[in-house]
């Protein structure tokens, strides 16, 4: 037996011994069943899922629950008082927005009896440029058009936040989606406004502050963007957002006159008067903030208020902390843009469909870096526990709905925990005596379990590619 003969024995036995080690590891693989964080699951249960939704809104549409009753009148909702503010602008009778007598009126003509309109307009008056262009069209057709084209808004911002496919399936199929779709309230355009400033902030700063004076439609998000701005000294943004808000408050003043900007704060403070100080028997599920939690688990209002104080003082200065740091930028989109939603007393579960934007944020870093340990359960968490309380709840007439249970403001505190928790993260990975002088996707982090080759960016084959198992 000569030397190359023993040489290609040696080999068959290296083989051999080889493959008995790998084939147990793919055994035990194939019985851990299929990794649902890739593209194709992804995709496939956000699509499946907003397909279903697609038809329960085509059921309740054809059974006369939804849009149109069965008088042929439209249902009053909360579109109907945005509706009536675009028609009154239309017919420069923006003065019985004001009144609450005159406004019960004017819906009691136009939509089907119910017990209740809602008394106050508690807008600024630049949402009736918003509002106006919706009047020109039928009152059903209004309200599709304006789901689906704030829908069109928020789907897009998520998916340039993310680059994949699969957010655009995940957005869709989300559940306070769908409860913002049934009510056809703002809460897309939130959450288009807020993550087209983020998305846009770093490189196009002026743009940036036109979509954040855009949002001032909704001042009480913005409690702590001012302060994100300022600690990271983004000043022409800060400029871009009040000239934009000025010119948005002049253009309205030369469309419906000054009274309109006179009239406005008695609104507020009436609104104010109806939702704060209200007895203790209200409906204080509907209000998704630590104060409406406050008050339903039988809290007075002073108690409630220092509740919420504390909260926005807590994400106030994480916000600063983070914002001062140099902590990866979609981590910083993601703190700001979740404690917007917990900062604000004054929230209501179709306000949350703006939970897209800080979990889109966290998704790309996640992406970019890596995972740590327990996130994919928190996703898993933070889709389903929604999803059985909507498919449980739904929308029941005189009993507890989707948006009468305090499930969004939980959800919204648990994504804020997990960013922060990844910040903390890196944090500490920074300051270890042995950390490198700089993380990339080349180089794994301490919760990054497997090796990349890919400059900064995003898989194109799958999740599983970079959110390893």
């Amino acid at each position: 037996m000569n030397a190359k003969t023993i040489y290609r024995l040696s080999v068959a036995l290296t083989g051999a011994v080889q493959r008995l080690r790998v084939e147990p590891r793919r055994d035990r693989e194939t019985r851990r069943g299929p990794n649902i964080f890739t593209d194709w699951w992804l995709q496939s249960f956000g699509f499946a899922l907003a397909g279903l939704y697609a038809v329960g809104f085509v059921i309740l549409y054809r059974s006369r629950t939804w849009i149109i009753g069965k008088t042929g009148l439209p249902i009053y909702t909360d579109f109907g008082n945005i509706w009536m503010a675009g028609t009154q602008a239309l017919h420069g009778n923006i003065a019985a927005m004001f009144n609450s007598a005159e406004l019960a009126r004017l819906n009691a003509a136009v939509f089907e009896p119910t017990t209740f309109f809602y008394p106050n307009w508690p807008y600024p008056p630049t949402f009736f440029l918003i509002a106006a262009p919706l009047a020109l069209l039928a009152y059903r057709w209004a309200f599709i058009t304006w789901d689906l084209v704030t829908l069109l808004g928020c789907v897009v911002v998520v998916y340039l936040i993310v680059r994949r496919r699969a957010a655009i399936a995940l957005t869709l199929a989300a559940p306070f989606t769908a409860w913002n779709f049934l009510a056809a309230q703002n809460g897309f355009l939130t959450a288009a406004l807020l993550g087209a400033s983020l998305l846009s902030l770093e490189r196009r700063p002026i743009l940036a502050g036109v979509f954040i004076g855009c949002l001032s439609y909704k001042p009480q998000f913005g409690i702590v963007i001012p302060l994100a701005l300022a600690a990271s000294s983004r000043w022409r943004a800060i400029v871009s957002a009040v000239a934009t808000i000025a010119l948005l408050t002049g253009v309205s003043i030369a469309a419906f006159g000054v009274g309109v900007w006179e009239a406005f704060p008695g609104q507020l403070m009436a609104q104010t008067g109806v939702n704060f100080p209200a007895s203790q028997d209200a409906d204080w599920g509907y209000l998704q903030s630590v104060y409406g939690l406050t008050r339903s688990l039988h809290g007075g209002a002073a108690l409630a208020w220092v509740a919420q104080g504390v909260i926005t003082v807590g994400v106030a200065i994480i916000v600063w902390l983070v914002w001062r740091s140099g902590v990866r930028y979609p981590l910083k989109a993601a703190t700001l843009s979740a404690a917007a939603l917990l900062a604000t007393p004054y929230a209501f579960a179709y306000d949350m469909a703006a939970l897209v934007i800080p979990a889109a944020f966290l998704a790309r870093d996640q992406l970019e870096r890596g995972v740590l340990l327990g996130e994919k359960t928190t996703w898993i968490a933070l889709f389903g526990v929604p999803l059985a309380v909507l498919v449980t709840l739904g929308d029941k007439l005189g009993g507890p709905t989707f948006g009468g249970t305090p499930v969004s403001l939980f959800a919204a505190m648990l994504l804020f925990a997990v960013i922060v928790r990844r910040v903390l993260a890196l944090h500490l990975r920074a300051t270890a005596p042995s950390a490198p002088p700089a993380l990339s996707p080349e180089r794994p982090t301490p919760y990054t379990m497997t090796r990349t080759t890919r400059k900064p960016g995003l898989s194109k084959t799958g999740l599983s590619r970079v959110w390893p198992r």
